[in-house]
This record gives structure tokens, sequence and C-alpha cells, in this order.
């Protein structure tokens, strides 16, 4: 039979494993969050160029002045209010529709 003290460092090292094992957890979902968020980026700026062709060769800066200047970005920001609205009231209905679905199988 083992002794107190022997479980005592067992349960250390048990802890020990687990904080690792937690630690590798952590830095694996920032990896996916990081890539999610360079593969989001990365699209984004495609559309971007792809629409505004002659901004390929635009510095960072240059990029920041266009995208903010105040009467795009107010345009751009009630356009992506509209979106939203629109985004959510067609989630609505599909959770409505869904719900009809159910009712009329049971």
């Amino acid at each position: 039979m083992k002794s107190v003290d022997e479980k005592i460092l067992m349960t250390e090292e048990e802890i020990k494993q687990l904080q690792s094992k937690k630690k590798k957890l952590i830095s694996q979902q920032k990896q996916e969050e990081g890539k999610k968020r360079d593969r989001r980026i990365y699209e984004k700026g495609v559309v971007f160029e792809g629409i505004f062709t002659e901004s390929k060769d635009f510095t960072k800066d240059e990029f920041y002045q266009l995208i903010t200047f105040p009467n795009i970005k107010e345009a751009v920001n009630q356009k992506i209010q509209k979106i939203i609205v629109k985004r959510k009231e067609s989630e609505n209905q599909n959770v409505e529709t869904q719900k009809e679905e159910t009712d009329i199988e049971e």
C-alpha cells in the first residue's frame, strides 16, 4: 500500500500534467483562432482589391486614409447595419419555418 506522501507526489504530478495539457489546448485554440482571423482578413483583402483594383499598390497609411474617409465610412457602416438586420430577420424566419415543420411532423 502506498504511503500518503507517495499519493501526494503522484497527485502533484497529475496536476502538473493536467496544467501542461491545459496550456497546450489553450495554445492550440489560439492558433486556430489566429488561422481563422488570417483567412478572414485575406479573403476580405482579396475582395477589396478585386473591387478597387487601383488600390493594390497602396501603402498601409493610404489604405487607412481610404477606408476611414468620413463619407465612405458613414455609408459603409449604414450598409453593414442593414446587412446585419437582414441577416437576423432571415435567421428568425428560418427558426420559425423549422418550428412549423416540427409542429406539422408531430
